[in-house]
């Protein structure tokens, strides 16, 4: 197997800039680049395998030919993602992207669940990121009718390094200044709410999308999730069920790393440049590029400058619940033993409740929701009082109370 690198596919939108020149290296005709879609089996910008033994071929039609490349824990017959680097010279529209069940609806698509990383942000440069305070469908109506819906809007000053987790439904706003690598469902639905009354290339205003737009808007506020740290130089920056991306920071030293047969990897360089070793072969990733391993890839190591972020197929993560005595202690792992937040409670071992809500504090603590976690592992101290109370009722009791399954195992600490 050998990594895939692909053909570069540019959008022009008017708020575009010259980052993807400057910084890139971009080679277009395009009189400004705002985007640039470097893994993408969307129609609309369908990435092509560039050099090697399937040069030429579209994405799409290599994942076809090859479906085992997307991995045992893929859930999806196409690839779920759909990776691209925005430059934002000037505001973005306020937005909102559809759910799922709304996007087949109303667009026969995906909906669309994203994750911003700034790669670059200039002096005063801001995210704008759901409503401030709850409010009503028909206040956002109003507001959008008025020109203010940016009152109610919660704008955030951005900086390198930060990371944004946008779920289909969250009312947003990339600002000017911003250089961003988005890591986004296969979808390219987007409902404008407000656009600055901007006119487009023709001259007249940008189409607006207020009735879908609001109906898949949440309008409830939004709390940020948390980015646990995994090691010195790697961050789990977010997960869902259509992705996982970690940050790696690159130097001198390898990281050994292993791509086996759950999942693919994609290897975005976000800035340096990167050098990928597999046996004999050695790959240069350069800034701005994006790098496929098909799941099975083997073990590979990278190393080089700047900050590379691997995309990914979530794996499948459990909760762990410690018990001993009066003392609970809840942690969120993934099949491969990683531990991404803790969390921890003094109650009494029946009280399930308690379990039931350090539980669910763990996966807040790791950045991950819960509704992403597989099952729950109850472990009981073998020698403590506690092993005698989970009977079938109370197992039965816990399965209702965080809608998971269940498990008990007996421990000697």
């Amino acid at each position: 197997m050998k990594p895939l690198k692909f053909k570069g596919v540019y959008k022009d939108y008017i708020w575009g800039g010259s980052k993807m020149r400057t910084k890139y290296g971009v080679k277009t005709d395009l009189d400004v680049v705002a985007e640039s879609w470097v893994l993408s089996c969307h129609k609309d910008g369908m990435s092509v395998i560039d050099g090697g033994e399937y040069d030429g071929l579209a994405l799409d039609k290599y994942i076809s030919q090859h479906p085992d490349v997307l991995g045992t824990n893929c859930k999806w017959e196409e690839l779920p993602i759909l990776i691209k680097f925005i430059d934002a010279a000037d505001n973005l529209s306020v937005q909102v992207h559809p759910n799922n069940e709304q996007a087949k609806q109303w667009e026969n698509q995906n909906g669309k669940t994203e994750m911003w990383y700034v790669v670059e942000a200039d002096k005063g440069a801001k995210i704008t990121y759901g409503v401030k305070e709850n409010i009503t469908k028909e206040q956002l109506s109003n507001a959008i009718k008025d020109n203010t819906v940016e009152k109610l809007l919660n704008a955030e000053p951005s900086k390198k390094g930060d990371v944004f987790f946008v779920e289909a439904g969250t009312i947003h706003a990339i600002g000017g200044g911003n250089l961003i690598a988005e890591i986004q469902q296969n979808s390219n639905v987007t409902y404008r709410l407000y656009d600055y009354d901007r006119r487009g290339k023709d001259g007249k205003p940008r189409e607006l999308h207020v009735e879908k737009g609001v109906k898949a808007s949440k309008t409830t506020k939004i709390e940020p999730r948390n980015i646990p740290v995994c090691s010195d130089s790697t961050r789990m920056l977010g997960s869902c069920e259509y992705f996982q991306v970690k940050e790696l920071v690159l130097g001198d030293k390898a990281h050994k790393l292993l791509c086996d047969e759950k999942s693919y990897q994609t290897l975005i360089q976000t800035d340096g440049e990167a050098l990928l070793i597999s046996g004999d072969d050695k790959t240069i990733i350069k800034a701005g590029e994006a790098v496929f391993l098909p799941a099975g890839f083997g073990e590979y190591s990278v190393c080089g400058s700047g900050v590379m972020l691997i995309a990914c197929n979530p794996p499948r993560y459990s909760v762990k619940i410690d018990v001993c005595d009066t003392n609970i202690v809840a942690a969120v792992i993934d099949e491969y033993g990683v531990i991404y937040g803790k969390s921890s409670k003094t109650s009494e071992a029946s009280a399930f409740d308690e379990m039931a809500s350090c539980a669910r504090a763990a996966a807040i603590a790791s950045g991950i929701l819960f509704e992403d976690i597989e099952c729950v592992d109850i472990v009981a101290d073998k020698h403590s009082k506690d092993v005698d109370i989970f009977s079938d009722e109370d197992i039965e009791t816990m399965e209702n109370l965080l809608g998971k399954k269940v498990c008990i195992s007996c421990t000697t600490y």
